[in-house]
């Protein structure tokens, strides 16, 4: 059975190669919403220095501890600012070459959770909020 990128179930955390500042990497991401051929994501990541920091910023994102969900084995945050639309056609391009894993599902809270990360948000602008809310919305 053919792969279809539609398919994949929302709140799937995904890794695939990306070029991120000109280098070609491997990422998770966070599948939020399919809309137009594309795959609408949210990068993870475990860097998170900055956050710690300023810790006003964690109001703002989605915080995942070591050991607190079974998909990150590190401190992980979600940060609603951090969306990549990826084209369907470049995951099927990425799963017929075994560049795309799937590592489940995150915890049903997820969704409540990045609700209330984007509302909460001071640096989210206005517009944008309205955006990714509606993404999120059946």
């Amino acid at each position: 059975m053919a792969f279809n990128p539609n398919e994949i179930p929302l709140f799937s955390v995904i890794r695939v190669p990306y070029v991120f500042e000109g280098a070609n990497v491997r990422k998770r991401f966070v599948v939020i919403s399919h809309a137009y051929n594309h795959a609408f994501c949210l990068k993870t990541t475990s860097q998170t220095e900055t956050f710690d920091a300023d810790p006003s910023q964690l109001q703002g994102v989605v915080v995942y501890e070591a050991g607190e969900c079974p998909l990150f084995e590190k401190r992980t945050i979600i940060d609603p600012r951090n969306q990549f639309p990826i084209a369907h056609s470049v995951l099927i391009l990425h799963e017929g070459v075994g560049d795309f894993e799937t590592h489940g599902v995150l915890p049903s809270d997820f969704k409540a959770r990045l609700i209330e990360a984007i509302t909460k948000s001071r640096v989210i602008e206005r517009n944008k909020k309205k955006r990714l809310l509606s993404q999120l919305q059946p």
